[in-house]
Protein backbone atom coordinates (compact mmCIF):
# COMPACT_ATOMS: atom_id res chain seq x y z
CA UNK A 1 0.00 0.00 0.00
CA UNK A 2 2.86 2.45 0.71
CA UNK A 3 4.58 1.84 -2.42
CA UNK A 4 1.30 2.89 -4.30
CA UNK A 5 1.60 5.97 -2.37
CA UNK A 6 5.34 6.23 -3.08
CA UNK A 7 4.55 5.86 -6.79
CA UNK A 8 1.69 8.63 -6.99
CA UNK A 9 4.03 11.17 -5.47
CA UNK A 10 6.40 10.49 -7.74
CA UNK A 11 4.09 10.93 -10.54
CA UNK A 12 2.37 14.06 -9.22
CA UNK A 13 5.85 15.51 -8.91
CA UNK A 14 6.79 14.67 -12.50
CA UNK A 15 3.80 16.46 -13.81
CA UNK A 16 3.88 19.18 -11.65
CA UNK A 17 7.73 19.62 -12.29
CA UNK A 18 6.83 19.37 -16.36
CA UNK A 19 4.24 22.28 -15.90
CA UNK A 20 6.47 24.47 -14.06
CA UNK A 21 8.88 23.92 -16.83
CA UNK A 22 6.77 24.96 -19.60
CA UNK A 23 5.51 27.86 -18.20
CA UNK A 24 8.93 29.68 -17.61
CA UNK A 25 9.65 29.15 -21.11
CA UNK A 26 9.33 32.41 -22.94
CA UNK A 27 6.76 32.26 -25.66
CA UNK A 28 7.73 31.31 -29.29
CA UNK A 29 6.94 33.97 -32.07
CA UNK A 30 4.45 32.47 -34.86
CA UNK A 31 6.52 33.95 -37.57
CA UNK A 32 10.35 34.13 -36.75
CA UNK A 33 12.85 36.62 -37.81
CA UNK A 34 16.16 37.50 -36.94
CA UNK A 35 15.28 40.35 -34.67
CA UNK A 36 13.49 37.73 -32.55
CA UNK A 37 16.43 35.68 -32.16
CA UNK A 38 18.28 38.52 -31.21
CA UNK A 39 15.51 39.49 -28.75
CA UNK A 40 15.63 36.15 -27.21
CA UNK A 41 19.51 35.91 -27.27
CA UNK A 42 19.96 39.47 -25.58
CA UNK A 43 17.27 38.04 -23.26
CA UNK A 44 19.16 35.56 -21.88
CA UNK A 45 17.28 32.52 -23.49
CA UNK A 46 20.10 31.10 -25.44
CA UNK A 47 19.15 27.87 -25.99
CA UNK A 48 15.35 28.94 -27.45
CA UNK A 49 17.56 31.61 -29.61
CA UNK A 50 19.13 28.58 -31.11
CA UNK A 51 16.42 26.51 -31.47
CA UNK A 52 14.76 29.71 -33.24
CA UNK A 53 17.94 29.95 -35.31
CA UNK A 54 17.74 26.55 -36.16
CA UNK A 55 14.67 26.56 -37.48
CA UNK A 56 14.67 29.52 -39.70
CA UNK A 57 18.26 29.28 -41.33
CA UNK A 58 18.32 25.27 -40.89
CA UNK A 59 21.27 25.35 -39.67
CA UNK A 60 23.12 22.83 -37.68
CA UNK A 61 24.04 22.94 -34.14
CA UNK A 62 27.06 24.44 -34.19
CA UNK A 63 26.76 27.25 -36.60
CA UNK A 64 23.16 28.39 -34.92
CA UNK A 65 25.40 28.68 -31.55
CA UNK A 66 28.12 30.41 -33.38
CA UNK A 67 25.48 32.91 -34.53
CA UNK A 68 23.69 33.36 -31.48
CA UNK A 69 26.64 34.05 -29.50
CA UNK A 70 27.21 36.84 -32.20
CA UNK A 71 23.91 38.45 -32.05
CA UNK A 72 24.35 38.57 -28.21
CA UNK A 73 27.72 40.18 -28.32
CA UNK A 74 26.40 42.53 -30.48
CA UNK A 75 23.47 43.57 -27.89
CA UNK A 76 26.45 44.43 -25.30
Amino acid sequence: MIAIYIVLVILISLVVLALVTEIKKPPMPKRIADDDIRQMAQQGHKIDAIRMYRTLHGAGLKQAKEAVERMMKEGE
